[in-house]
Parts: C-alpha cells; sequence; structure tokens
C-alpha cells in the first residue's frame, strides 16, 4: 500500500511539473489583450426563447429522488374524466364560494327546494320503521 500511494504521489508531481513546462506564456500584447477584453458591439446576443413549460413548475431532485410539482396546471372538478373511482374535489364547495345566479336560476332553486321539502314531509309521514332483531 505505502508504494502504491508513493507511486501516485510521484505522478501527481511528475504531472503538474509537466505541465508547467508545456504551458503558453501569457500574451500581454496590445492585440492579445482587445482578444481578451474586446466585446463585438455589433453583433448583439440572441435572445433566448423563453420556456412557458417552466413557469410554475417546481422540479426537486436530490437523495436519489426526483419530486415534480405543477400547481397551476391542476385539474378543475369535472376537467379530468374520474378513472379511480374517486370524485375530484369541486374547489367550490372547498373554499366555501357561492355560485353565481342570476334572478330566473335563484327562483327555480328556491321552487325546487320547497317541492323537495314537500316530498320528504310526505315520505316521514308515510315511513314505517321496523326493527329486526337476531
Amino acid at each position: 500500500m505505502k508504494i502504491a500511494s508513493a507511486a501516485l504521489a510521484l505522478f501527481l508531481v511528475a504531472g503538474s511539473a509537466y505541465a508547467a513546462d508545456e504551458a503558453t506564456k501569457p500574451d500581454y500584447s496590445k492585440d492579445g489583450l482587445q482578444r481578451v477584453f474586446a466585446v463585438d458591439l455589433y453583433e448583439p446576443a440572441k435572445p433566448q426563447p423563453y420556456d412557458w413549460e417552466r413557469l410554475f413548475i417546481f422540479d426537486w431532485s436530490a437523495l436519489g429522488s426526483r419530486f415534480h410539482f405543477r400547481p397551476a396546471l391542476a385539474p378543475l372538478y369535472g376537467s379530468v374524466p374520474l378513472t379511480t373511482g374517486m370524485p375530484t374535489p369541486n374547489p367550490f364547495i372547498l373554499t366555501g364560494t357561492e355560485y353565481a345566479y342570476t334572478p330566473r336560476t335563484w327562483r327555480d332553486e328556491r321552487a325546487l327546494n320547497s317541492e323537495r321539502r314537500k316530498v320528504e314531509k310526505i315520505i316521514r309521514k308515510n315511513a314505517k320503521i321496523k326493527v329486526v332483531m337476531e
């Protein structure tokens, strides 16, 4: 092990010494400095197209896992067919927001609710509860 580490140290020292010998001398002439510091004013930088898909995306990778979240593209209620059997939550109900009604729609809803109350009264009056004990 000592021989291997000594050989590695020797190669590192020899490689850096060889690279120092091969290095080019710096050019401090007027042309050389102009090449380094001159800016071409006649060729403007080309604008990069903006990637709109990355606007609201949170993409995080660490420790061998990747988390990808698109909050702006979350589906609203009824916009995606229900394939899992569970309904998508209704954002209007979750936030307590009421639907905007026209006067005609409001009258129709009120008439429908009164009709439902009448039907429930009749059903309760005629309902018979049967308790079976086994």
